[in-house]
């Protein structure tokens, strides 16, 4: 019975997080003016994205103390990088926030972006 509550409360956590996620991937037009998604989750399954590149993004220790500023910045590069690599989706990872007490064990770490090529992104928004 124990384990059936663990594997309950486990699915839905990680059902939230992804939900979460996905409320932060919003459409964007690059400088080339293509419409790229960009966020902080994977692309959808029903989207049928080919991962195409991943790659390191400055996050920089302002981005430890500013994680707002540091993240749009890194999203605006990785929307504008996105038509040149043949992508029409990004996957922004911003570093994990992992200390031992007040000292930030990841404070000089990198973000990770993942570029992915999608045949069937759902229709622009109109915001």
């Amino acid at each position: 019975m124990q384990k059936f509550f663990f594997i309950a409360a486990s699915t839905f956590a990680l059902a939230a997080c992804q939900t979460m996620g996905g409320l932060t991937v919003k459409d964007y037009t690059a400088k080339s003016g293509q419409r790229v998604m960009a966020g902080q989750a994977e692309p959808r399954a029903e989207y049928d994205c080919q991962k195409i590149a991943q790659e390191k993004q400055d996050w920089g220790l302002k981005g430890n103390m500013d994680k707002v500023a540091a993240n749009e910045r890194v999203t605006a590069v990785a929307v504008d990088t996105a038509p040149s690599k043949g992508a029409n989706y990004a996957y922004i990872m911003a570093p994990a926030q992992f200390g031992i007490g007040a000292l930030n064990v990841n404070a000089f770490s990198d973000a990770q972006v993942a570029y992915y090529k999608c045949n069937k992104l759902p229709a622009a928004s109109k915001s």
